[in-house]
């Protein structure tokens, strides 16, 4: 088995792993240029003589202290081999030499079995619907209460919703998941990382406040292309079951407003709050949901450097 970096010209053999993966909600392929271009971003291959098996994307974040390890892919054939491992203590390899100030691993896993190195950082609750814009245009979303929410600037969210005076009441296990498997601190640095690789996709809301007042909530949205349809992910930052549901709604008029044909919404929050998200997407926003997929769990980890796998 042979390791290195993947190059631009290797998409054609990288697509060959995505075939069939998430039904057509895979963003590797569509993602894959955008990493090559990406500060802090790799991907890296495993060959098994000139044949490419398996692959593993991550980042570098939280100031150069953590990987977040993102998209794996390995043939149907070659999986339960352990090629994923060995590729994972390969990128262990190649970042503790390239950026040797990292001492995390941190990474998504919600199922299967949990190594015993990986330690318990955060949980997530979300929810998932396919939603088709012609039956949406054809009837009035709600509000549900009188809860304005507004945009905000990047330097608004980060000189006063990542400031001591707020940051622990917003983010409470100093964690921000953007979409699936990215997860990183409420820092300055990870939000450039964030447009660096979203851009205009990438958006901010917090509840519009008096002057004097904080907001007490903050939502992130990202809209990105995935291989059979677009796809919104929403992180929703709220204890409070009022605010928590006026984020919902605008997270997904705010959907509505920027995709032009139909998509994939899912919307990340803190536990405790699922049923009443399913009550403003069937009551409020009119969505019919497939239950048995519509709600899960995101169970975040992170391992303290260095790890051996085996």
């Amino acid at each position: 088995m042979t390791f290195r970096l993947a190059q631009s010209s290797d998409l054609d053999e990288i697509l060959k792993l995505s075939e069939g993966i998430y039904d057509g909600g895979d963003y590797l392929p569509v993602r894959f240029h955008t990493w090559m271009k990406t500060e802090n971003s790799y991907v890296m291959l495993a060959f098994s003589g000139d044949k490419l098996v398996s692959l593993l994307t991550c980042s570098v974040v939280d100031e150069g202290k953590s990987w977040v390890s993102r998209a794996a892919r390995t043939l149907p054939e070659s999986r339960r081999r352990g090629i994923l491992t060995q590729l994972r203590q390969a990128m262990l390899v190649f970042l503790r030499k390239k950026h040797p100030s990292v001492r995390w691993l941190r990474l998504e896993k919600n199922r299967g079995r949990i190594p015993g190195f990986l330690r318990t950082l955060a949980h997530r609750e979300f929810l998932s619907c396919y939603v088709e814009q012609t039956a949406l245009r054809s009837q009035q979303i709600g509000i549900t209460n009188s809860t304005e929410i507004q945009s905000c600037s990047k330097d608004y969210l980060c000189d006063v919703l990542f400031s001591p005076a707020v940051v622990q009441d917003l983010f409470p296990d100093n964690v921000i998941l953007v979409e699936a498997g990215f997860f990183m601190e409420p820092l300055p640095s990870n939000i450039d990382y964030l447009i660096q690789e979203n851009g205009d996709s990438l958006c901010f809301a917090v509840e519009k406040c008096p002057d004097d007042a904080l907001p007490r909530s903050v939502s992130f949205g990202v809209l990105s292309k995935r291989v059979k349809f677009m796809h919104w992910s929403a992180s929703i930052y709220s204890s409070d079951p009022v605010l928590y549901e006026a984020r919902l709604v605008h997270q997904f008029k705010r959907a509505c407003e920027l995709t032009k044909g139909d998509f994939m919404f899912q919307a990340y929050f803190h536990q405790g709050l699922t049923n009443c998200g399913k009550r403003v997407l069937k009551e409020v926003l009119k969505i019919k949901l497939d239950e048995e997929i519509t709600q899960d769990f995101a169970n975040l980890y992170q391992a303290q450097l260095p790890v051996h796998y085996n």
